[in-house]
Formats: structure tokens, C-alpha cells, sequence
């Protein structure tokens, strides 16, 4: 499944940024992975003397180094933080069928804020990005985010534009509104809209000549 069907895509929404973790932070998992390839690899030909026993052994050590290298791909794939144009997008998997996808709209959004704990998430410039909701009663954790500062001046720059569209979508519905009811306003309120923009008119008039 693609992800913009996943996070439900809207028809005027579009993915900015697609985060996924630091390698770094689950690097060991792949070591650990190899470990266990190596070292059956190494006695393999001590195991196979034993019998079917060590076949057994053998192949239990290949898979499990396989099966944790193949899991820690997997999972890192589909633990996905989305910015898009609208909202922020949290996808976590914590089990094979365990997918817990959250969802906050920018209007929704009242703090984001960075924490990097240990020497290093100093040195390797990675940390968590947190983000508060106005309600207090709901926060993302993203932990393992490299470079998160940027990420969140991203996400601002995300959030200022979306609010700069909201604001030029109410002005456009309420300039419609107006034109639809202009046509019912009484004569007095039509002479006060009237007055209102002859002076709006002027004061422009003026700052053009100056």
C-alpha cells in the first residue's frame, strides 16, 4: 500500500517530508544480527561433525540472525513520520499486527519542541521531536530523529503556510458570502458599505502617491 493511501491522502493535501528513524539508533540490531551469522558460519563445519544435531543448530543460528536483520529493515520501513501540507502523520508499528497510525492537524498543533538525551545524540546530532496538542490530553514522540532541529523548522514553516492558506480561504468565503448578500441589503447598510470602501479607496489612493 502506497503511503499517501495509508495516511488517507485529501485531495488538496501533499507530503512535504516522509522521516524515518536514524539508522544509527538500530544499528546495533543489525550487528547483533550478524553475530549470530558469524558465528554459525565459523563453526559450521564443527556443527555439521555432529550429526543432524549440528545441522540443526546451524540453521537455527542462521535464522535467527536473518530473522533479526530482516525485522529490524522491516520495521524501520514502516515506523514513518509524515509532514504534509495539513497535518502531521505518525505511522508506529510495534508488532507484526500491531499499527497504530495518529493523525494532528496544524490548527490542533501548540507546541513542537526537540530533546537529546545522552553524548551520543549530541555528537550524532539526533533526538526525539515532541509535539503538544492546545488540548494537553494528546502529544507525538518521535523518538531517534536525525538532524530534529530541522525537522523543526519544517514543520513551522509548514504550519505558518497552512494558516497563510486558511487565512486567504475565510477572506475568499467571506468576499463570496458578500456578493451573494449584497443584493439583500437595505439601503442604509448598502450606503455604509459604500462609505466604507470609498474611504478604504482612499486611504490607498494616498499611499500610492507617497
Amino acid at each position: 500500500m502506497s503511503l499517501s493511501k495509508k495516511i488517507h491522502l485529501r485531495e488538496s493535501e501533499q507530503i512535504v517530508s516522509a522521516i524515518q528513524r536514524y539508522s544509527l539508533t538500530y544499528l546495533w540490531k543489525y550487528f547483533l544480527g550478524l553475530i549470530f551469522l558469524f558465528v554459525a558460519s565459523f563453526f559450521m563445519f564443527r556443527l555439521f561433525a555432529y550429526g543432524w544435531w549440528g545441522y540443526v543448530l546451524y540453521g537455527l543460528g542462521m535464522f535467527i540472525g536473518l530473522f533479526i536483520i530482516w525485522r529490524t529493515w522491516f520495521f524501520n520501513k514502516t515506523n514513518i513520520f509524515v509532514i504534509t501540507s495539513e497535518r502531521v502523520v505518525d505511522i508506529q508499528r510495534t508488532s507484526w499486527f500491531d499499527e497504530t497510525i495518529s493523525s494532528v492537524g496544524y490548527i490542533d498543533v501548540k507546541d513542537i519542541s526537540v530533546r537529546k538525551k545522552g553524548v551520543l545524540a549530541s555528537i550524532f546530532n539526533y533526538g526525539n521531536l515532541i509535539i503538544q496538542t492546545k488540548s494537553q490530553q494528546f502529544v507525538l514522540d518521535i523518538p531517534g530523529v536525525r538532524n530534529p532541529q530541522k525537522i523543526q523548522a519544517v514543520l513551522a514553516e509548514a504550519d505558518e503556510k497552512h494558516r497563510q492558506n486558511r487565512r486567504v480561504a475565510n477572506r475568499d468565503a467571506i468576499y463570496n458570502n458578500f456578493k451573494k448578500i449584497i443584493s439583500e441589503l437595505p439601503v442604509e447598510e448598502l450606503r455604509s458599505v459604500h462609505e466604507l470602501i470609498r474611504i478604504q479607496l482612499e486611504k490607498e489612493d494616498s499611499a500610492i502617491v507617497q
